[in-house]
């Protein structure tokens, strides 16, 4: 469905000279025997390129007696596509998110930047900055998947890091699925009994070949081994989009398609069911100017054949604005051949780099302290305080991330015994900005160490 869109995008980056944006797998069929350890290669081969990815949402409004509140925190997956930091991962991942986390397979945390998304597609594309070349998850052909066919899923359901579960490809080209609710978008769906659940979204589902054919989005939340993912090669169509404009541009050819049933085959006299039927076509559109009547049905977009009528609204739409296309039409028995100029969606604006918003930065720990005195030991609440305390952690910051909160007691830092603030500003300024720092902190009697980067 999508290997013509394609072969257009690939065609362009090799005459651009542009490094592609991923790592194609070898693709081909092969009928081998799976065994226990072609899925433990899979896993070791691929799960260095998964990460886990955290969506954070800090308060609205600052409240002082909940400081390090946050609206909410999401967690999702990704993998990367690219050595120098791209990942894909889904929309519904990263939305609404202040500031996204994401970890790598070597325990790394990194602050992801949000390069471009879609909703429509509900595929998104992060970018972070990781100082040395990454490993990548080679991306397929999922045109080639075949019911039946062996896959595996990597990513984190519940928060619990690179899991990996198996299953079979149980359908193809789910259309008729409406996750979240039920909103438009474009969906062409690969079925897994692969297992599943909330924290998967946004990971990969690799072939026996160590292919990525799809993105896991979706579950049946009322059945077992249930799944959706988005194949690939849609993925492929958009990705470059979202690298190059931060969202995707969609076009508009002023018809109402619908697919053709048995009884609409026989009604208007045609050969088969393939192609998309006009139901009705928007007076002063693409179509009305080249002479597209309700009862046409149009067999051929731009070179691809339509299968059904979600065939050309997903190729109108991911069609440049501005290009003059051939198209291909039945009318009364008869071929015709028009060419056709798209216009933009209506209500479609310029797609604009989708980048999180700024914030302030903030002190380099994301947090202030004190030396305890008798008037700073009061207003903890605990008399017998002594050293440097925590009066205050950031938001989003470091230190909270590490579980740093308020009313903290520091007796180390690095090597360091912390006596007194000198003491604790002396290393904290020795430690270079982006290097780990660790603090051995009291709390409510207890001990514990915690880590984090220096910003």
């Amino acid at each position: 469905m999508y290997r013509f869109l394609l072969l257009m995008f690939v065609l362009s980056a090799s005459v651009a000279g542009a490094e592609p944006l991923w790592t194609e797998g070898a693709h081909g069929h092969h009928d081998s025997a799976m065994s226990m350890q072609s899925f433990i290669k899979l896993a070791r081969t691929l799960g260095p390129a998964v990460v886990n990815v955290v969506a954070i949402q800090a308060a609205e409004e600052p409240n002082p007696n909940a400081p390090n509140a946050r609206r909410g925190r999401g967690q999702g997956t990704g993998f990367i596509i690219q050595k120098d930091g791209y990942i894909l991962t889904n929309t519904h991942v990263v939305e609404g998110a202040d500031d996204i986390r994401v970890r790598l397979s070597d325990d790394r945390e990194l602050t992801g930047r949000l390069v471009g998304k879609d909703e429509r597609t509900d595929i998104a594309v992060l970018k972070i900055e990781a100082g040395g070349a990454l490993p990548v998850a080679p991306l397929g052909n999922s045109d080639e998947l075949q019911i039946g066919e062996w896959v595996m899923a990597i990513g984190n359901p519940f928060g619990l890091d690179h899991t990996v579960t198996a299953g079979i490809v149980s359908a193809k080209g789910r259309r008729d699925v409406r996750p979240g609710g039920g909103q438009t978008g474009f969906y062409d769906f690969i079925q897994t009994d692969a297992s599943i659940n909330p924290g998967n979204s946004g990971g990969p589902l690799i072939n026996t070949r160590g292919e990525v054919i799809g993105i896991n989005t979706a579950m049946n939340a009322q059945a077992q081994g249930i799944g959706f993912a988005i194949p690939i090669n849609m993925v492929k169509v958009i990705a470059p989009m979202l690298k190059e404009h931060g969202g995707v541009q969609r076009s508009w050819m002023g018809v109402f398609p619908q697919s053709i049933t048995a009884s609409l085959k026989r009604a208007f006299q045609l050969k088969d069911t393939h192609g998309a039927l006009v139901a009705e076509v928007v007076p002063d559109s693409p179509a009305a100017a080249v002479g597209v009547r309700s009862g046409d049905v149009i067999t051929e977009f731009n070179g691809h054949s339509i299968g059904r009528s979600d065939d050309l609204m997903w190729l109108v739409a991911t069609t440049l604005p501005g290009k003059k296309v051939p198209l291909t039409i039945v009318r009364g028995g008869e071929q015709l051949k028009v060419d056709l100029t798209l216009n933009r969606a209506p209500g479609e604006q310029d797609a604009a780099p989708a980048v999180v918003p700024a914030k302030p930065k903030g002190s380099a720990l994301g947090m202030t302290v004190a030396e305890v005195t008798p008037g700073v030991a009061r207003e903890l609440g605990n008399a017998a305080l002594r050293g440097v305390v925590v009066m205050s952690v950031e938001p989003d910051s470091p230190a909270v991330e590490a579980g740093v909160e308020r009313g903290d007691l520091i007796m180390r830092v690095n090597d360091t015994v912390v006596k007194q603030l000198d003491d604790y500003a002396k290393v904290v300024r020795a430690v270079a900005h982006g290097d780990i720092i660790k603090m051995l902190v009291r709390r409510e009697g207890k001990s514990a160490w915690v880590a984090f980067t220096k910003r």
